[in-house]
């Protein structure tokens, strides 16, 4: 016994774990005269130096782990036995799983194998189902039943109580010993019972290490993938920024008119892409800010379908890809959703599929109804290089790609598809994937979407607008632009110059003010910025409207300018405030000429100066 405190004093020593050395000098010098007719007054002395000890440690900044493992080897000795462990209870499998333990060095470890804690095991039966604090067992057959259970092969008497924290058992401690010379007696498992109590504040102590290295790994994941992230985002936006001034510099050198108009289309198609990057790191942003809302409304579906086909034709026709439009003829004629957002997840899923399938694959984009419970379901299958087992988990992880070559060969955000699933998660659906490497992917999508009641000549009704045919649309009526940026009053002089309609601009909100109190029945309409210096359009709205409400105090007629925000905030609730601001409505910037257009039409011609409020 002797040689053995030695060994064990040696190894603990090593381990600079020594609030428990002078215990080790305790026991080196106490454990021999056990026997003598002082034994259980000696064995209670040492049983509660041991307890002071472990209460102790437990604010000390020895690592926790090894805290434990003295404290089953003091537990050990103290009480003359070779085996000490706790094991932790696995609820998911109903296994006990030894998690600390220490045994005598001149001893056979015992197997690391999940020991069985479901109904039918002794240990569950004892302490779960009867409630006891303690099981007993003296002079085991090798080949008992409980040996095996717990396959603890070679102890021949074992103590088991239970480690409760928070009110459930969090696992069982175990005392053993390998020789049948003594028997375990009432006060050793009452002993035990205490030394458990002392124990639970190690193991707190261990779990919320355990929570923290956790957590700060996780973190550390999250900042190398944002890391990443930030990198890609900043090769992402330099590609199309550099087609942007480069083609405008061929375009500024050349006179050729063919070729400046090649250089035209170029820099079209960079902005949209770089407009695409912009709108996804935004809409991550909202996400995550927990600020990211829908606008539903009614519209066509199949109107819908064939506007995001025509969109991603021209990438497939560039591809010489064959695509497969099949929508069901029972579909819906409208439903009630938010439109654009369901086009941003349809694009940018038949765009993945454009990117990730080769020239001359094939892209199917099928769309059903089912019976039960009534669900739209969007189905796009491509042939193109498929996604690994092992990549799928991350596929929808926002700043994540699945495989990091995914970047290098074809480029992408990593956002798309952690937005899309955001999104159809919103709307009560569901998105999923089946993909076999090398062999294409599938990506389903499920969607709840109510069917709209509107009537089909309420829709026909809609004037229709001929883009091809702008000429003098707009003749005879007069609007103020309120844009303190000159290339954005170029844009709109540019977009409207067909039209014939009369233009005048003013620098900032207090411009705006000023030009519409000195000449208020002169215009017609007004398109203002929503940021400018001296006065924003929030500001410029409001003093237009007291303005107009002094003006017409006393008439039975009440006439208001139709006042459209013209801005880069998009957002659902940007809009919502520019309403409650006073304006009649809203176009976002980059400014479409298809939108601008409607707009106006629909502003200049029901209301107006002639309007009656």
């Amino acid at each position: 016994m002797n040689n053995i405190l030695l060994t064990v004093f040696c190894s603990f020593a090593a381990t600079a774990a020594g609030a428990f050395s002078f215990l080790f000098w305790r026991y080196r010098t106490a454990i021999i005269p056990l026997r003598n007719e002082n034994a259980a007054l000696q064995r209670r002395q040492l049983h509660y130096e041991l307890l002071t000890a472990l209460t102790q440690n437990i604010g000390t900044n020895y690592e926790t782990g090894v805290l434990i493992r003295n404290a089953l080897m003091m537990i050990a000795l103290s009480m003359q036995a070779g085996h000490a462990s706790l094991a932790r209870f696995n609820r998911e499998d109903n296994t006990l799983i030894i998690e600390h333990e220490w045994s005598d060095p001149k001893l056979k470890p015992f197997p690391r194998a999940k020991i069985n804690f479901s109904k039918e095991s002794i240990l569950y039966e004892t302490f779960m189902i009867k409630g006891d604090v303690y099981l007993i067992c003296n002079k085991l057959d090798l080949q008992s039943k409980l040996i095996k259970e717990l396959a603890l092969d070679g102890l021949r008497s074992c103590i088991f109580v239970p480690i409760i924290i928070a009110g459930n058992i969090w696992g069982i401690m175990t005392i053993g010993r390998h020789s049948d010379e003594t028997e375990w007696k009432k006060k050793d498992a009452r002993g035990m019972i205490l030394t458990a109590g002392a124990m639970v504040s190690l193991l707190v102590k261990a779990e919320a290490e355990k929570a923290l290295i956790e957590a700060k790994e996780q973190a550390q994941s999250s900042d190398r993938a944002k890391t990443n992230f930030v990198s890609r985002m900043s090769h992402e936006m330099r590609t199309p920024m550099n087609a942007i001034i480069g083609m405008a510099t061929i375009a500024k050198n050349s006179d050729d008119q063919s070729r400046v108009k090649y250089c035209l289309s170029r820099i079209s198609e960079a902005s949209l892409h770089l407009l695409g990057i912009i709108n996804d790191i935004l809409d991550m942003g909202k996400i995550e800010a927990g600020k990211f809302e829908l606008s539903p409304v009614e519209f066509e579906l199949l109107k819908m379908l064939k506007h995001v086909k025509s969109m991603i034709e021209f990438r497939i026709n560039e591809k010489c890809q064959e695509f497969v439009f099949n929508p069901a003829p029972n579909l819906p004629f409208c439903v009630i959703a938010d439109e654009q957002r369901l086009i941003q997840v349809l694009i940018n899923i038949l765009s993945n599929a454009v990117k990730f399938t080769p020239e001359n694959g094939i892209i199917n984009f099928d769309v059903q109804v089912t019976d039960t419970p009534p669900i739209i379901r969007f189905r796009i299958k491509d042939t193109g290089i498929g996604i690994k087992e092992d990549q799928k988990n991350h596929l929808f992880s926002p700043f994540n790609q699945a495989d990091s070559s995914i970047t290098r060969r074809f480029g992408g955000t990593g956002l798309g598809l952690a937005i899309s699933k955001n999104i159809i998660e919103q709307m009560g659906g569901s998105i999923s994937l089946e993909s076999e490497y090398g062999k294409g992917a599938v990506f389903t999508i499920d969607l709840p979407l109510e069917e709209g009641k509107r009537l089909k000549e309420e829709i026909n009704a809609k004037k229709k607008v001929d883009f091809n045919d702008l000429d003098n649309i707009f003749y005879g009526k007069v609007i103020l632009v309120a844009e303190d940026i000159e290339i954005n009053r170029e844009i709109i002089q540019l977009l409207l110059e067909d039209t014939c309609i009369a233009i005048d601009y003013a620098k900032d909100g207090l411009d705006a003010v000023r030009m519409f109190r000195a000449d208020y029945q002169k215009y017609d309409l007004i398109l203002s910025d929503i940021h400018m210096p001296e006065m924003d359009g929030f500001q410029a709205t409001k003093k237009i409207r007291e303005f107009e409400a002094e003006l017409y105090a006393s008439s039975a007629q009440r006439r208001q300018v139709p006042i459209i925000a013209m801005t880069a905030n998009v957002f659902r609730e940007d809009i919502e405030k520019c309403i409650a601001a006073g304006m009649n409505d809203h176009i976002g910037k980059p400014v479409e000429i298809s939108e601008l257009i409607r707009k106006l039409q629909k502003h200049l011609f029901t209301a107006g100066k002639s309007a009656s409020y």
